[in-house]
């Protein structure tokens, strides 16, 4: 899955998707949320669901988005014990990056509405998210690299030619925190499932 999370406006779901996909320590995770994600989950994979001929891929698919919505979740709880705080700046801040993407104000205000979301609940939508994303970074944390794994590295994967050690360098040790830190965070969601009681109530 995709380590951070996103901050994509959910899609709008027929009304009669109700009911509960999962339960995750309790909290409840709804069928109509998991419609909205999959659609955003395809489109981030530049799938069409009506282009899915075979219905094995279509549910391996709907199930990578339920995972999905799982370990959001449970980042969501990690958020609430570790108490991390996400102010309303921040949630502004990413509010208008999302507006930023629609051709009119009012394309992005219907399109709110549309995905079955008020002011308020929309700007609670993006605290879970954003206080998600802060748990995860601080579980996976900043992992160390040495000069020895630059060079290691470097001694495996060549830089281009021409391009400066300094250079060189400097993306070998930016490339190493990235992987690393994604592993850490993979290993800490692997902790938070392992933990937790998810019932799964969606038939796949």
């Amino acid at each position: 899955m995709c380590l951070v999370c996103t901050l994509a406006l959910p899609t709008p779901a027929a009304a009669q998707e109700v009911g509960v996909a999962a339960r995750v320590n309790g909290a409840e995770i709804s069928v109509f949320r998991l419609e909205r994600h999959f659609e955003d989950y395809l489109k981030l994979q530049a799938r069409n669901v009506a282009a899915i001929r075979n219905p094995e891929v279509f549910k391996r698919l709907k199930r990578e988005a339920l995972e999905q919505l799982i370990d959001k979740e449970l980042l969501w709880q990690e958020s609430q014990r570790r108490g991390v705080k996400v102010d309303d700046a921040a949630v502004e801040q990413a509010r208008k990056g999302i507006e930023a993407g629609f051709a009119t104000r009012e394309a992005y205000e219907r399109r709110v509405r549309d995905a079955g979301f008020n002011d308020a609940t929309y700007a609670e939508y993006l605290r879970h998210e954003l206080a998600a994303s802060r748990a995860l970074q601080e579980l996976a944390g900043t992992p160390e690299v040495s000069d020895e794994d630059v060079k290691r590295t470097l001694a495996q994967e060549p830089a281009p030619e021409g391009m400066p050690e300094a250079e060189a360098k400097r993306q070998v040790r930016e490339y190493l925190v990235v992987s690393r830190r994604a592993e850490a965070g993979q290993g800490a969601l692997q902790k938070l499932r392992s933990a937790a009681k998810v019932d799964v109530m969606q038939k796949f």
